[in-house]
């Protein structure tokens, strides 16, 4: 009777990951650093790589001012990790970052289980809802790549500033802790969104938003890898 053979799941062996994914796993430890895990992780941490980027095409009744001017501005429409990748030549130029991710609360946030292998699926997929035993690992695997992209655009003197609920507060702090250092992180801001209870709410009633405050600091040893 011959033994069965052993099953390496690539999500969690350290077998199949790069010399540069190893290095930074044990900075991490030896400094005594935050690392989140997830199912999904390791792929959300290529997937930018598999990103095709937009053709822009420039509308000129949508255009304002001098063409100099022009040229120092820029709107895009489109998904954002997509307009980030057709941006990446700016990368390291970026002075602020202010973004405002889905909230997954159930309502707007969507998942197409198609990224995990082609992220340029056009298809927008499925409100993930509050009953989704996967949610936060979805909206994890949603944000991680974009996350590790504003790092890259981000200048050595630039800032991120991102808005959130307490859905998926902790969650976002511990990969911006992991991406940007804790020690890096400027602030938390709480503002009050309402001024009055909620009368759907059947504990405490939450009143307020977040946005989670991040600084550049690339010679912290561990810090996110380059993208290349």
């Amino acid at each position: 009777m011959s033994e069965p053979k052993k099953i390496i799941s690539p999500e969690s062996s350290l077998d199949f990951m790069s010399k540069e994914e190893l290095i930074h796993i044990i900075r991490s430890m030896v400094d005594g650093g935050v690392s989140i895990n997830f199912h999904g992780k390791r792929f959300s941490h290529e997937v930018f790589k598999k990103v095709r980027p937009r053709q822009t095409i420039i509308k000129k009744d949508l255009c304002v001012g001098e063409p100099e001017e022009q040229v120092k501005n820029l709107l895009i429409e489109g998904e954002n990790l997509q307009a980030m990748v057709t941006l990446y030549k700016e990368r390291g130029q970026v002075d602020l970052i202010l973004t405002d991710p889905p909230y997954n609360t159930g309502q707007t946030f969507r998942y197409n289980d198609k990224w995990d292998e082609d992220p340029n699926d056009p298809d927008l997929g499925q409100i993930v809802k509050l009953e989704d035993g996967s949610r936060h690992t979805k909206w994890m695997k949603a944000m991680l790549p974009r996350l590790h992209m504003m790092y890259a655009m981000l200048k050595p003197s630039g800032v991120l500033a991102i808005c959130i609920d307490d859905n998926e507060l902790f969650h976002l702090g511990m990969m911006l802790d992991e991406i940007f250092g804790e020690e890096n992180r400027i602030a938390i801001i709480n503002w009050q969104k309402s001024y009055s209870p909620k009368n759907d709410s059947s504990h405490v009633s939450t009143a307020t938003e977040y946005v989670l405050v991040y600084e550049l600091a690339p010679e912290r040893p561990g810090h996110a890898p380059p993208l290349s």
